[in-house]
């Protein structure tokens, strides 16, 4: 009886659920405007003497380094679509990860995949392939973003813990050890998403490609962090917002991970840091990531080729 009283909301909820995260993100969206509102209006001051020392010089490279590092997601798609028998032009792949990635911001949580899927699609690849391919993007995304977020801060977090140097051949280990986890989960979730056995070189391929996107993608906190003088490591910086990253891509309920990419990045850069700079480090951060955004897809609607068939390929 109990049962049968517990599968009732379970299976309602199952059966709203779309219709309750769309609710949730723009509950989620409100608290994070009026939370935004509110800063601004009570550190007026600070926010405004800070923002006068980002110069256009310092917004275009935030930008910059941001748009290298969606060249390089857009490049690992083309990775993933090979694995799965479809060969896409880099111009392709990037038309189509930065069409699909603009709309990450439109409420709903889902019109990023439903897009991203059609131009897989529309390009040739049947919509099993291109599930799966979207499928594997995100778990890579995830797990790249946490794993060398968890790399980058190993030396402050063996620091901290022990009081001990942080470069040492303990701390050596348990980066290599890290590694050595973030390439298992790599290789077995691309066997079990796709259906392929990858290859080494396939797997290492892009666990490259991960850590250069989250030098990149780190980098466009770091500069803004470097400017408001917060005294952060660069390392520190890559690591943090990777591990943001990372749990941003997971929360459904906020748009593009506004809020939730934030909030734990700020955990993660540490207790010395000074919390209102590095806020102001991250808006800035979001605002470029924002504009970035819409220059990929700018980009990629210039560059996109007429035809889009791609040379279908054996699978690895």
């Amino acid at each position: 009886m109990v049962d049968i009283a517990m599968s009732i909301p379970i299976a309602t909820i199952r059966r709203h659920w779309p219709r309750i995260r769309l609710v949730l993100r723009w509950i989620w969206f409100l608290l994070v405007a009026v939370f935004v509102v509110a800063y601004v209006r009570r550190n007026a001051g600070l926010i405004s003497s800070t923002v006068r020392e980002f110069n256009v010089l310092v917004l275009a490279a935030t930008a910059a380094v941001t748009v290298v590092g969606k060249v390089t997601l857009s490049v690992q798609c083309g990775t993933i679509t090979a694995h799965l028998g479809h060969s896409f032009s880099h111009r392709q792949t990037f038309w189509m990860y930065s069409a699909s990635d603009v709309v990450k911001y439109v409420p709903g949580g889902i019109w990023n995949a439903v897009a991203r899927v059609k131009l897989y699609a529309d390009a040739g690849m049947a919509r099993g392939h291109a599930t799966r391919a979207f499928a594997l993007e995100k778990y890579w995304q995830v797990l790249g973003a946490l794993a060398t977020g968890a790399m980058a801060l190993t030396p402050m977090l063996h620091e901290e813990l022990t009081g001990a140097s942080p470069v040492s051949v303990v701390t050596a280990s348990e980066v290599v050890l890290l590694a050595f986890a973030w390439a298992v989960l790599t290789f077995v979730g691309a066997h079990r998403i796709t259906g392929h056995r990858p290859s080494i070189g396939f797997t290492v391929r892009s666990m490259v490609e991960q850590s250069i996107m989250a030098l990149a993608l780190g980098a466009g906190l770091a500069i803004p962090l470097a400017v408001v003088d917060t005294n952060v490591g660069w390392l520190t910086a890559v690591g943090a917002f990777s591990i943001g990253r990372g749990v941003g891509y997971m929360a459904v309920f906020a748009p593009a991970g506004i809020g939730v990419r934030e909030v734990i990045t700020l955990w993660a850069l540490g207790r010395g840091v000074d919390t209102d700079l590095a806020l102001v480090a991250l808006g800035v951060n979001r605002v470029m990531t924002f504009v970035a955004d819409v220059a990929s897809f700018g980009a990629g609607v210039v560059t996109r080729r007429s035809e889009t068939t791609p040379a279908t390929l054996s699978a690895e």
